[in-house]
């Protein structure tokens, strides 16, 4: 495996010209074709902002931030109905990238910015909708994040998962 020097990682906004002249390729069709085509009108109709991993030049990763809301089931110490989130819409590592923890490194800019952002914004919960695979949900439960309704997610194709911003 390469060794990664994380001081040559850099993470930008992207843009629709910038995401004009990328490649890329996590080995996921539907991550894939977020990136490279369906993005344009995300960031056109102000669904997400699409941000870059970028590694000397080369985009190494990419997620989507959006705003979100929560219900949460179990106790907090303000009971309301809904928690305000932002949501990680898509994250994906390139393949030749991946297992060099480049995706962890990314929920600790997320979850810096996010923390950042809350002084000027609520924001209790950062939610995902992750893939109901075993290695997808290991991941983020590594980087601190639980599943919602774990009971109801058996059969579904993305499992809700969150992480509390006023948890350590």
């Amino acid at each position: 495996m390469t060794i990664l020097d994380c001081s040559k990682l850099e993470i930008i906004k992207a843009d629709k010209e910038i995401l004009s002249s990328i490649e890329f390729d996590c080995g996921d069709e539907d991550l894939n074709e977020f990136l490279l085509e369906d993005s344009f009108s995300n960031i056109e109709n102000s669904l997400s902002k699409i941000y870059l991993c970028l590694y000397d030049g080369f985009v190494v990763a990419f997620f989507s931030l959006s705003a979100d809301s929560i219900k949460i089931n179990k106790k907090l110490e303000i009971n309301y109905p809904m928690y305000p989130a932002i949501k990680i819409g898509r994250l994906a590592v390139h393949k030749d990238f991946q297992g060099m923890h480049i995706g962890s490194i990314l929920i600790d800019w997320i979850v810096g910015f996010c923390l950042e952002l809350r002084s000027d914004v609520g924001i209790r919960f950062i939610s995902i909708d992750a893939y109901n695979q075993e290695k997808t949900k290991s991941f983020y439960t590594k980087n601190l994040f639980e599943e919602l309704q774990p009971k109801k997610n058996k059969n579904r194709r993305n499992v809700p998962m969150y992480r509390d911003l006023c948890q350590k």
